[in-house]
């Protein structure tokens, strides 16, 4: 009887062993299995939050570059502004009374013609050149002296004192010479600048317009 039982023992233990092995082996599989699929997770989760981070920085990004454009429209506005004040001026002086070729080298009627040339909002200007300036800088500087020197062409005149003691105030005296070739270069680079400023604003609209579709 002991033969007889003998190989079915040997057969049940072998199995046994092979079991045990396949019942290891799936095990090994299963814990391969869940580290493969943690570290899919963990993979997947960096991907999100590094396409996260992207978006962030490219919204951050167009948020910026938003506001430049905006900051760069005002800038060009009031660019377009102030030319089209200088241009005004200029006509108005060309409608004030010159001084005849006779007259001495300097008048009164030189005077209200060189003062009636401003530079409004250049000081304001000038701040927003630093940034948006660009090449737009010389020009606006050039015509910023042009101004001051036609301006500043003139000599005032002191008060006078008559013989019964009343004191009269003298009209301010400008220089004849070059009044008309002034204006002339004073309207010239003011126009010049004037239509670039323009093509600044529209550079921007088309910025800003680009950006919210894009958004």
């Amino acid at each position: 009887m002991y033969e007889i039982k003998e190989p079915l023992w040997q057969f049940i233990d072998h199995w046994q062993t092979l079991l045990a092995g396949v019942l290891a082996l799936v095990a090994g599989a299963g814990t391969v299995w869940v580290t493969i699929k943690s570290a899919n997770r963990e993979i997947t989760a960096a991907q999100e939050q590094t396409k996260a981070a992207q978006r962030q920085t490219a919204v951050t990004r167009e948020i910026e570059r938003r506001r430049i454009a905006r900051e760069g429209y005002a800038f060009h506005a009031m660019l377009e502004a102030a030319m089209g004040a200088v241009i005004e001026d200029v006509e108005a002086a060309r409608n004030l009374p010159f001084p005849s070729p006779d007259d001495r080298p300097n008048t009164p009627e030189a005077y209200s013609v060189r003062q009636r040339v401003n530079r409004a909002g250049f000081s304001e200007l000038r701040n927003g050149f630093l940034r948006f300036g660009g090449t737009l800088t010389v020009q606006f500087l050039q015509l910023d002296k042009e101004i001051d020197d036609f301006t500043g062409q003139c000599t005032p005149v002191p008060p006078r004192l008559r013989a019964d003691g009343v004191v009269v105030a003298m009209p301010s005296l400008g220089l004849n010479a070059g009044l008309e070739e002034q204006l002339d270069r004073i309207e010239q680079q003011a126009i010049a600048l004037r239509d670039k400023a323009v093509g600044g604003m529209k550079l921007c609209r088309d910025e800003l317009a680009n950006e919210l579709i894009n958004l």
